[in-house]
């Protein structure tokens, strides 16, 4: 009798720490998802107030020359934009001189993208 309660006791040990462990290995796990996906969100906005510099750079532009600019070139040339073309891919296609050009910009690294 005594020998089955010391293997009653020994097996409710060994599951208590199988538990302690996977709910350990758990926690991990969620903290490393939230951890990527700060990380990510930070990518994505940084990249948003680039947009929005470069978009700020063409109305300057159209507000002083009447026009928009052609290209991207044209606004790092003229109104010192600078690019991050290690971390960032751009995009600028201008539509007419009258009309805001397409502009977006996405981070190198995101999933999906180019990098």
């Amino acid at each position: 009798m005594a020998r089955r309660i010391f293997r009653a006791k020994k097996t409710a040990g060994a599951l208590k720490a199988a538990g302690f462990i996977a709910v350990v290995t758990a926690c991990v796990i969620l903290i490393y998802i939230g951890i990527g996906s700060l990380s990510t969100t930070q990518e994505e906005k940084q990249a948003e107030i680039a947009q929005d510099a470069i978009i700020k750079a063409a109305v300057q532009c159209y507000a002083l020359e009447s026009r928009f600019p052609p290209s991207l070139s044209y606004l790092v040339e003229n109104y010192g934009i600078t690019l991050d073309e290690d971390k960032y891919v751009y995009h600028y296609r201008a539509i007419g001189s009258n009309m805001m050009p397409e502009i977006k910009i996405f981070p190198k690294n995101a999933a999906g993208g180019a990098g």
